[in-house]
Formats: structure tokens, C-alpha cells, sequence
């Protein structure tokens, strides 16, 4: 409880974890239940003692260096031809060694672009924190304390969509687009969907088009309404 205190007192909104996942008893609507008040909180831990889970902010990105998967800094780094600064980190409790690296975000909806595998670009959703113990492993979570400083540009060059081509009319443009969007990977779905979305406002696409985008969402394991969410914050932005 005293961590989870800790964290809501420095700005950082917190729920209650299974293990990974959020409790259903406690946290109905998952990541979004999470609070920052400190009655709820001493509620929630009073009689266990849970995972910590924190809600991304919208001011920050999370690399997610999943080594099982391949994910290596250093790939990242040779890619990139820089090496990244030293930010806020979790060490996860895995056995392998898995790392989260926590950035100031460059805009608004960042996208893994040509980001290496074996490494989530998390702007959403919620991480787990320190001390929280690994399910699988019992280790626990640990922080390295920096703070949260920028990514090279260079990094941040790295982070644009894969190209798609099409023939400049609206519906081969949201064939095309519904196409690619069925090529994302997971940690990717959202913000792909997202630019794609964008990509078909600004091209004047129709309904038709639009419920392309959200059938190849569906096929990617998307909910359906998620992608209409995605697909309508999309079009307010650009209106905005």
C-alpha cells in the first residue's frame, strides 16, 4: 500500500493488480478506475497486497524491451545510430531481463514506425511498477530513479508509419490503408489504426472507406467499437 501511496502522491494515478492483469472487483473498467485518492487506494490494498499498475500519462512513452522477443537497446541504438540517454526505468521481473524506458513523448500519437522488434511503443494502456512481483518469476519490479528526458531525433526519425502506395482515389486509398492495417503488430494496433484514420480524413474518404478501416481493425483483434473511438478521435483532431 505505502508504494502505491507513494506513487499517487507524486502525480501518478494507480489500481490494484492480479498479477498483471487489473481486479475485476475493485477495478470494473480496468486501467481506467485508476485514482490518485488516497481513501480509495488505502481501500483497495487494505486486506491484500496487489500488483501496482499505473496508467500511461499522456506526456509519456514507453519503450517496452522485451528480450524473449528479441528485443534488444542495443539493435535499437545501431538502428538509430545513436545512443539513447539514460531516463526513468522499471527493470521487470522477468527472468530475461526486461526492461521498460520511459521518455517525455514527441507528439501526440507516436507510432513504432521502423522501431526493432521485440520492443512495444506504449502510449496507452497501464505498466506495472515497482516493488509489484512478477507472476511467473517472484521477482520483483525495480526502479532505476532518472528523470524522464527526451528521445534523440534520430530515434524519433525512426518512428514514422511504413509507407503505403495507392492510385489517389478515396476508396483504393482506404482499401490500401485497411490492407496495411492488417499487417499491425501487437503494441502497434492502436496507434496504426489511428494514423491510418487520419490518413482517410484527410483524403475525404467515405463511410464506406471508414468501415473498411474497422473491419481489418476487427480482423486484428480489435473490438469494434475501440476502432470507432480511434477512427472518430482521429477525425476530431484534425479538426481541432
Amino acid at each position: 500500500m505505502s508504494a502505491a501511496l507513494r506513487l499517487a502522491a507524486g502525480g501518478w494515478a494507480v489500481l490494484p493488480l492480479d498479477g498483471k492483469t487489473p481486479t475485476t472487483g475493485h477495478t470494473p473498467h480496468g486501467h481506467k478506475d485508476a485514482t490518485t485518492d488516497r481513501r480509495r487506494i488505502r481501500g483497495w490494498w487494505a486486506d491484500h497486497k496487489w500488483n501496482i499498475g499505473c496508467p500511461i500519462p499522456d506526456s509519456i512513452l514507453v519503450f517496452d524491451i522485451d528480450p524473449r522477443n528479441g528485443g534488444s537497446l542495443a539493435e535499437l541504438e545501431h538502428l538509430a545510430g545513436v545512443e539513447l540517454p539514460r531516463t526513468l526505468e522499471v527493470k521487470s521481473g522477468r527472468r530475461d531481463g526486461g526492461r521498460h524506458l520511459y521518455f517525455r513523448r514527441p507528439f501526440a500519437h507516436p507510432y513504432r514506425g521502423n522501431i526493432p522488434r521485440g520492443i512495444d511503443v506504449k502510449t496507452n494502456g497501464y505498466m506495472v511498477m515497482p516493488p509489484s512481483m512478477h507472476p511467473d518469476s517472484g521477482k520483483r519490479y525495480r526502479w532505476v530513479h532518472r528523470d524522464i528526458v527526451r528521445l534523440p531525433q534520430r530515434v524519433i526519425d525512426l518512428m514514422q508509419p511504413r509507407e503505403i502506395s495507392t492510385d489517389g482515389t478515396s476508396t483504393a486509398d482506404a482499401m490500401a490503408l485497411a490492407a496495411w492495417v492488417r499487417t499491425l503488430q501487437p503494441g502497434e494496433k492502436h496507434n496504426g489504426l489511428f494514423w491510418a484514420a487520419s490518413r482517410a480524413h484527410e483524403g475525404g474518404v467515405s463511410q464506406h472507406g471508414l468501415d473498411l478501416l474497422i473491419d481489418a481493425a476487427e480482423d486484428i483483434g480489435m473490438n469494434a467499437s475501440e476502432a470507432r473511438r480511434v477512427i472518430a478521435s482521429a477525425r476530431k483532431e484534425r479538426h481541432a
